[in-house]
């Protein structure tokens, strides 16, 4: 089995959450037909859980001026901004799909093989290494985004089962907080809005699960190429001028690359991840209100779930962003670690530019506003806790 065997492995689930999402991140041919299906695909499912959405701000709305108070209101608020969020999320990817596409298939082409020449035992480790990276954390995301797709309709299920035991009455009860032109509490029309309930769950994690992963693997396999990068640069010093004057520039063109590709990602990512910031505060903080003010088991295992998918998210985020930023910047270190002394004067000319340009690190940011590293996942935890401090004093009070 070939390196890129394993690289296509590695993207499997990722890209059949997309592919549920009507996001394509491998094109093998031109037919309009199958591009077309897909942009179907996309808009059908975000016509439809938007449906929902409206739905519940629309709830939210009715709350409000009818004076719910504000546990009602916190039961809702988190499920309208995971969904937008996700949403959020697959419209950037899908508007730039072309652009993904442009930077898969490059990282596919660049990917290494362990049987070239070139490769050592270091880089085949680092090759390995990071294989086994993007697999655990697609692993761990799918056990992170799956209990909170069968927790929200599974509490709804039992709530009624455990309320007609009690009364012996049938009570319809729904996953989401949602208002509709019709009565859905009947007995006729509760299977399909509840089957709608389901399919939007479905969706927002497959936008969730598809567009972090994906930002997670894009990141794991441009640090690891730096990696490569910094051995090389370590080992480009050569028997002759020519030889390493060669290693140079290629090393050189492969540094431009992946510039390149950090700077493609952050066009794809970057809007779409300040949004990200400025909501997982409040999600963290609403969460642990609820789980902390609302006795009812149900919602402890609701927003327990909720809870966990918020933080693993942006904290993996925040990591991955901080990998592939600590990654550029060690090229510094791989450069002087190199036998340059020994080189000629237009060579060392060129190492020194080389080392200057190195020192300025490749990030991904939140829209230029904030650097995505792990000082920016503090920040959210700290702004988090500040919150939910204050709401909790304002609802003892």
């Amino acid at each position: 089995m070939t390196n890129k065997v394993f690289f296509e492995k590695s993207l499997k689930l990722t890209k059949l959450t997309l592919y549920i999402s009507g996001i394509q991140i491998k094109r093998s041919n031109n037919n309009r037909f199958v591009q077309k299906l897909f942009c179907y695909v996309f808009y059908f499912n975000f016509s439809f859980i938007y449906t929902d959405i409206i739905g519940e701000c629309w709830w939210l709305l009715d709350a409000i001026v009818l004076g719910k108070n504000f546990l009602e209101l916190s039961f809702s608020i988190p499920c309208i901004l995971i969904s937008v969020l996700g949403t959020v999320k697959a419209v950037f990817i899908f508007h730039h799909q072309d652009l993904l596409i442009k930077v898969v298939n490059k990282l596919r082409g660049i990917h290494p093989e362990l049987d070239d020449e070139d490769i050592d035992e270091v880089q085949a480790k680092i090759v390995k290494d990071s294989v086994k990276l993007v697999n655990s954390v697609v692993s761990l995301m799918f056990y992170v985004c799956a209990p909170v797709t069968i927790a929200f309709p599974l509490v709804s299920i039992f709530k009624m089962i455990s309320y007609y035991n009690q009364t012996g009455e049938l009570k319809i009860t729904f996953p989401y907080l949602v208002a509709y032109f019709f009565d859905p509490f009947t007995r006729e029309r509760w299977p399909f809005v509840f089957l709608h309930h389901i399919w939007s769950t479905v969706i927002v994690a497959a936008y969730v699960f598809g567009s972090d992963t994906l930002f997670y693997a894009l990141c794991t396999y441009i640090q690891m190429h730096f990696k490569i990068l910094r051995h090389r640069f370590e080992n480009m010093v050569k028997d002759s001028t020519e030889e390493t004057r060669a290693q140079l520039v290629k090393n050189i063109v492969r540094h431009q690359e992946l510039i390149e590709l950090v700077n493609q990602v952050e066009i794809l990512y970057s809007k779409s991840t300040l949004f990200n910031i400025v909501t997982s505060s409040v999600l963290i903080c609403l969460s642990g209100f609820n789980i902390t003010t609302l006795k009812d088991t149900s919602v402890i295992i609701l927003f327990g779930t909720f809870l966990y998918m918020s933080l693993s998210q942006i904290s993996l985020l925040c990591y991955f962003g901080d990998l592939l930023m600590n990654s550029s910047i060690q090229l510094t270190g791989g450069i002087y670690n190199s036998l340059w002394y020994e080189t000629d004067q237009e060579i060392k000319k060129c190492i020194l530019l080389i080392i200057i340009r190195t020192q300025k690190p490749c990030k991904l940011t939140a829209a230029k506003f904030a650097d995505l590293n792990l000082s920016a996942f503090t920040t959210i935890l700290s702004r988090s806790w500040s919150y939910f401090a204050l709401l909790r004093t304002m609802y003892k009070e």
